[in-house]
């Protein structure tokens, strides 16, 4: 691919931020117009009055010193009653229009809110913590590597603090980790090429006097005891999340020939509001372990948990190690060992996976996309796929599609519709012409619902999401952009994945609803982009002229 001049980059950069600026603006004006509280089908006294006449309700509450309630709507049947104790939660109740408690979950009943109590233990987690630290920092010290790396370690904060029921705490913590990594992964993948100093991978430097043929045995040795603790923690876990139970739930369904979507048992509310392949993938498990209710056993979904977690973990060393530099093979092999570690080793990807959520299947079908992304129409149908079980990877389709021309737009374009027909085919012959309409109806909710968990209701300022929203737009269009003018850019799957990272995270700290199980999403991406270790490309014979963007493909930046 030939070498673009300085003008072509200077043009592309330009353009993309016009169109960031452009786009942010348009939203920004839009989303706030259309932006209103959303009406409380409940009255906020009747629903707290129902809520403490209810006797489950009130049993709980018995002994919890709880000195502040709230009441927001959930959507347009439901009114969320919580109760507080002080900064800690202790309860909160669905109130339905008849003055009945239709669902309540006791914050105060188990040790941990979901998952394997044993993955949040201070021991394991300031142990995985080591490991990913020395999986991911590098000598001297005074590198933005570092920094990247306490960054995305500082995403535990909001997972502890969650744990011990501080949820406004949680999600202020978790805001200023994730909004440095989104301008870290933004910078990263639409600025100038990375020109870092010199640096030694930590375990490098401090094993220096070892032949790098004993670190790498060592490191698949590390890999092996984590695998096993995955496999340990996570299918012995005893509380999957409700996530995990509405997926089977509508699995179980879908191979009744019948549609998640209104047809859902009542003890997960919302349980229908995935798109259909959420429910889909996991038919096979449902033909051996169907699951008609919350007491059925989901152990076959939290399998499935870790090996999504080993699959990201796969595709981060694979993605790294592929690289050709000109170091001998260990060094590659080393490098990609790490990455794999790293992932491993994030503390929240072990919680995550023993609750058995999809969020952690998604997060290995971003890994494997990024993998394929040199191949446009299987990266785009891997997308598709991705975005048709969980919604938020189609926001970076326009990155893929971008820098396309010709048959390879055609391609990945063709991919994206043979899906996306697939599926809707799955829906129209289950639930007939109105089976989509349902689906959309269904989906609406995750856009529609009234949550206090987001950092605009902890805060206060529910008038700034809208500008966030706008915001996370901009993005999109400044990277569509750009790549539309610097295609050459694409070929670097280090940038697609710094690219890809800040567009999702853009996502959840726009949204509605956080929680910390999201933070998986990125962490494959986040282990290769900022965090990969850089090997040197081999150098050409002919002398080429060094542009800034023009990043070698493959290369991978401290």
């Amino acid at each position: 691919m030939p070498i673009p001049d300085r003008r072509g980059i200077r043009s592309g950069s330009f353009r993309g931020l016009v169109a960031a600026i452009a786009v942010a603006a348009v939203a920004a004006l839009v989303l706030t117009i259309s932006h209103g509280a959303q009406r409380s089908p409940v009255p906020p006294r009747v629903a707290i009055r129902a809520a403490l006449r209810d006797p489950a309700t009130a049993h709980t509450l018995l002994g919890s010193r709880w000195n502040r309630v709230s009441a927001t709507p959930l959507d347009n049947r439901l009114e969320r009653v919580d109760f507080w104790a002080s900064s800690q939660i202790v309860l909160e109740a669905a109130v339905s229009a008849d003055g009945q408690v239709v669902q309540s979950q006791n914050f105060r009943g188990e040790p941990v809110p979901y998952g394997d109590w044993l993955a949040y233990q201070p021991a394991l987690l300031i142990g995985l913590s080591l490991v990913f630290l020395l999986m991911t920092l590098v000598a001297p010290w005074r590198r933005m590597r570092n920094l990247d790396a306490l960054a995305a370690l500082s995403l535990v904060i909001p997972v502890v603090l969650f744990q011990h029921r501080y949820l406004d705490a949680s999600l202020l913590a978790a805001a200023p980790g994730i909004i440095y990594l989104i301008v870290r992964c933004a910078w990263r993948g639409l600025g100038p090429a990375d020109r870092t100093a010199p640096s030694t991978p930590l375990l490098t430097a401090l094993a220096s006097h070892r032949d790098p043929a004993w670190r790498v045995r060592w490191l698949q040795v590390a890999l092996v005891v984590l695998t096993l603790v995955f496999v340990m923690v996570g299918v012995s876990s005893p509380l999957a999340v409700d996530v995990t139970y509405a997926v089977m739930e509508g699995a179980t369904a879908l191979i009744h020939g019948v549609l998640p979507y209104g047809h859902l048992p009542p003890g997960i509310l919302h349980g229908d509001t995935y798109p259909v392949l959420s429910y889909a993938l996991y038919t096979p498990l449902a033909l051996v372990e169907p699951v008609r209710s919350i007491w059925d056993s989901v152990d076959g979904a939290m399998a499935i948990a870790v090996v999504a977690a080993l699959v990201g973990a796969w595709a981060a060393r694979r993605l790294v190690a592929g690289t050709r530099g000109r170091g001998r093979p260990s060094d590659a092999e080393e490098a990609g060992l790490r990455a794999a570690l790293a992932v491993l080793a994030f503390p929240p990807v072990l919680i995550t996976a023993s609750t058995g959520t999809t969020d952690i299947v998604l997060a290995a079908m971003l890994g494997v996309a990024l993998l394929l992304w040199r191949r446009p129409a299987t990266a785009s149908g891997m997308l598709a796929v991705a975005g048709w079980f969980k919604l938020a990877p189609f926001a970076a389709a326009p990155v893929l599609l971008a820098p396309l021309r010709g048959r390879r737009l055609a391609g990945a374009l063709g991919a994206l519709a043979a899906v996306s027909a697939a599926v809707l085919a799955l829906v129209v012959a289950l639930g007939g012409l109105g089976g989509a309409g349902e689906m959309v109806r269904a989906i609406s909710y995750q856009f529609t619902r009234g949550s206090v968990q987001s950092i605009w209701a902890a805060l206060g300022i529910a008038w700034v999401q809208p500008i966030a929203q706008a915001c996370v737009l901009g993005l999109i269009a400044a990277a569509a952009v750009k790549l539309w003018h610097e295609p050459w850019l694409a070929t670097d799957r280090i940038r697609m994945a710094a690219i890809s990272a800040a567009i999702l995270l853009a996502l959840q700290l726009a949204a509605d609803y956080w929680a910390f199980l999201y933070i998986v999403w990125v962490v494959p991406l986040l282990c290769v982009s900022l965090l990969a270790s850089y090997i040197p490309i081999r150098p050409r014979l002919e002398r080429v002229p060094t542009v800034p963007s023009a990043t070698p493909a493959g290369s991978l930046a401290a």
